[in-house]
């Protein structure tokens, strides 16, 4: 291997008295988020990935070791080149990448279960797609593409992966109503369990449920020999070792996210969940690495196609900033409540003509530097839709009592959402006496708040904007209790993101930040 030296770690996790093993590569990736050319910050690109799992691939097997490619899920949405060919160009990557086993994250269902199920078929995938606690999957045409396991056979001994999907319910409603996910350790308690009975030599999870959760599931497992991870999007340079209920060491390992990184295991598997670690690395990838000549046509592809999508050059500037577009930083959450998070929620207040205005930095997509802002840019930094055709998601307007206001205040105050949501609109008093400064939730109370000069008042009701798919989201899983949180909700007339955005750069370029 040319880009990294191997780390032996030789840990001798789990030795047997058995007679006979098998060794086994296990190479891995997650949250790859459709980035096919890499991040602005200089890491990825399915082209130089290829590349090194290619080598790596080889590198085995002239030593006379199989390989199992898998990947920790959230292929799909998330970065722009999801709308080369109406997201089947993720999937097909897959295949182009050699992906044996994927399992279902929250991203690769964005759209729905029906329309996965479209994409899965117009890709003819043929990677397995693992998911064991997506439930309806009959209802939504996934049976037969979406099995709770997969099972291979090396010289005797085998090894069986099963798949994990977060069921974090702010995920889970673009599956309602014909689906959802259940709990992801009592399935994978009951899929372990399985395997032993039938007597599977090693267990894998293949797990999209986040590095905590992660952790829980081996210390609640006796049967579970290995997790390979996803969600998170934490980078494990060498694998996290966690005791099971018999005292055994797991190794749970994850790979950070947008094809950064790639992790390679050598396993010697000797029967009845047990195996010795050989080596492991974790390699870096980076943009300026050799390309592997049919990613790369096809990425060169992807492009073109993406272009086509949107009718528009990618790279046509629209303004200039003179502020950091916040978002994620080669995978990364990079900080929140930014000036560009005030941008936001100014733009999303003024076009609803609404007393408040709500940003979630949550859902932002990639960080853009200061210096020209390009069409490309402010899709790449709020890559969301709902339906093919859309400009983005649009802005909802609603009416919320000064009660339950101030009970959300209470609840954002006291929660990590305080860290991503930005209000614009609500005031407190300036301890100095004169003027007032905009509210904030970690260090202000909601009886400090005011709107429009006033305390908030429980009797009264208040306008306020927000992003069409947080009211869109509760509706499908609150129903009644969604439209009595959020009262007269309406859409708001021509408040697609996109061309608001457009606009609004164009309009304020350069930009700075606000001053009120």
């Amino acid at each position: 291997m040319k880009f990294l030296k191997s780390i032996p770690l030789c840990l001798g996790l789990l030795v047997s008295t058995s007679a006979f093993s098998k060794v086994i590569q296990i190479i891995h990736t997650n949250d790859l988020h459709s980035y096919f050319q890499g991040t602005r910050g200089g890491i990825g690109g399915y082209a130089q990935l290829k590349t090194v799992i290619d080598e790596l691939k080889q590198e085995a097997t002239t030593k006379g070791i199989p390989s199992l490619y898998l990947d920790g899920g959230d292929f799909g949405e998330g970065s722009s080149f999801y709308f080369s060919n109406h997201g089947v160009d993720s999937l097909r990557a897959l295949d182009l990448l050699g992906v044996d086993v994927t399992v279902l994250g929250n991203h690769d269902f964005i759209l729905g279960g029906k329309q996965l199920r479209n994409q899965i078929r117009q890709a003819d995938l043929k990677a397995k797609m693992l998911s064991s606690n997506l439930v309806g999957k009959k209802l939504m045409g996934l049976s037969k593409l979406l099995p709770s396991y997969v099972d291979y056979d090396f010289e005797g001994k085998k090894l069986r992966i099963f798949g994990l999907t977060t069921n974090e319910i702010h995920y889970m409603y673009p599956l309602r109503p014909l689906g959802f996910i259940s709990n992801p350790h009592r399935a994978g308690i009951k899929q372990a369990t399985k395997a032993r009975r039938d007597n599977v030599d090693f267990t894998i999870a293949l797990t999209h449920i986040g590095l905590e959760n992660d952790i829980k599931l081996v210390e609640k497992s006796r049967t579970i020999d290995m997790v390979v991870g996803g969600h998170s999007h934490i980078l494990l340079g060498r694998p996290q070792l966690i005791k099971n209920l018999e005292g055994r060491l797991i190794p749970i390992i994850q790979a950070g996210a947008h094809a950064g990184y790639v992790g390679a295991m050598t396993l010697d598997i000797k029967g009845d969940g047990q195996a010795e670690m050989l080596d492991y690395r974790m390699i870096n990838i980076k943009k300026d690495m050799p390309q592997e000549r049919t990613m790369q046509e096809f990425v060169g592809e992807a492009y073109k196609r993406r272009e086509s999508y949107f009718g528009r050059s990618w790279d046509e500037v629209v303004g200039h900033s003179e502020i950091t577009l916040s978002g994620n930083y080669n995978g990364q959450d990079s900080q929140t409540r930014t000036c560009w998070s005030r941008h936001l929620a100014r733009l999303t207040r003024k076009v609803a003509k609404t007393e408040l205005g709500l940003q979630f930095d949550v859902f932002q997509g990639e960080e853009i530097s200061p210096g020209p802002i390009t069409y490309g840019d402010i899709v790449d930094n709020f890559p969301h839709f709902r339906a093919w055709g859309d400009q983005g998601w649009h802005v909802s307007r609603a009416r919320v009592s000064g009660f339950l206001l101030k009970k959300i205040l209470q609840v954002m105050a006291n929660s990590e959402v305080a860290l991503q949501v930005m209000i614009d609109g609500v005031e407190v008093q300036n301890k100095s006496g004169e003027g007032t400064v905009p509210y904030d939730p970690t260090i202000h109370t909601s009886n400090e708040a005011m709107v429009s000069g006033e305390q908030l008042s429980n009797l009264r009701f208040y306008t306020i904007a927000m992003p069409s798919e947080i009211p869109f989201g509760i509706l499908k899983l609150g129903g009644v209790l969604g439209y009595g949180l959020l009262n007269n909700l309406r859409k708001v007339p021509n408040s697609y993101y996109w061309p608001l955005l457009e606009d609004y750069i164009r309009e304020n370029s350069p930009l700075r930040c606000l001053k009120d």
